[in-house]
């Protein structure tokens, strides 16, 4: 391939990635947008920076508010629903690191009876649609009293969580080499001690992306969080839901500009998040590449 056929593609590539990139920012600005409530219509103004009302207007007539955060965030209920997922997110996350470690480096390292069935098992997790065991949760829920419980939510999510932990801390542990095992394993080496101070060392930035993955397809989900929640345990994403049902339910006037700064706050704990762990995130998503 030529050196221009090699440009062309490049430019290909970057041309698609720009309209991917747009194509999901895109919703996002929109949301952050009403949010703020931005008014651009005084933009050839040429008036300088003031406040009208309720709204800043900057340099050049742009003109926007941030009354929509301030209204969510001084609901009562908000700051419990943040509250609420994050206790709910961290703790599955942290149980899930906690079983799926251990199965990943069994997994990974050792041959045994009944590994493919077990490996296909936690894949066949990840297909299982939730509208088929949304009902037998329900009812064990209900016989159990875990409905709209803090334990309750951490098990569903746990059954999403681990799986994906698993499965990507194996490959993050197949893709050290096997000499660095096997001269531990020859100097007498435990399990234990193996895992705990080569295998997860080295893997470090593997298990901070799969953390990411798993805390933040927690801190999102919504359809278990609408069934099995309540007033005590509601997370972000119901409570974002409720609000715009209700008004529906109500024939209100939807407030779209405090649901949009609400769905806003709702996003900003994760994106902090992947945020302080981006130098291991980066790391970790080309590990177990080869898998």
């Amino acid at each position: 391939m030529s050196k221009t056929e090699n440009n062309n593609v490049k430019y290909i590539r970057y041309i698609l990635l720009v309209s991917a990139s747009l194509w999901v920012l895109w919703p996002i600005s929109i949301m952050i947008e009403e949010g703020f409530r931005v008014d651009i219509g005084p933009l050839f103004s040429g008036r300088g920076a003031s406040f009208v009302g309720e709204f800043f207007q900057g340099q050049g007539g742009i003109r926007f508010s941030t009354i929509e955060y301030v209204k969510a965030l001084r609901v009562e209920a908000y700051p419990r629903l943040l509250t609420n997922s994050v206790i709910i997110a961290i703790s599955s996350v942290f149980v899930a690191a906690l079983a799926g470690i251990p199965a990943a480096f069994t997994l990974a390292l050792y041959k045994f009876r009944g590994k493919a069935f077990i490996t296909y098992s936690l894949l066949a997790l990840r297909t299982i649609s939730p509208f088929a065991v949304l009902l037998p949760f329900f009812i064990i829920y209900g016989r159990l009293g875990l409905f709209d419980t803090y334990q309750g939510m951490a098990i569903v999510y746990l059954i999403i969580n681990v799986p994906i932990l698993t499965m990507m801390m194996r490959g993050f542990f197949k893709d050290i080499p096997k000499e660095i095992f096997e001269a531990a394993f020859m100097s007498g080496a435990s399990d234990s001690y193996i895992l705990r101070k080569i295998a997860l060392p080295l893997a470090l930035p593997g298990l901070a992306a799969a953390a990411v993955f798993a805390f933040v397809g927690t801190w999102n989900e919504f359809f278990y969080a609408l069934f099995l929640t309540g007033t005590v345990t509601k997370t972000v994403s119901r409570g974002v839901w409720s609000g715009f049902s209700e008004s529906i339910e109500s024939f209100k006037i939807l407030e779209f500009d405090e649901l949009n700064a609400g769905g806003t706050l709702a996003i900003i704990p994760a994106v902090i998040l992947a945020l302080l762990v981006q130098k291991y995130l980066a790391r970790g998503l080309t590990l177990g590449v080869s898998e």
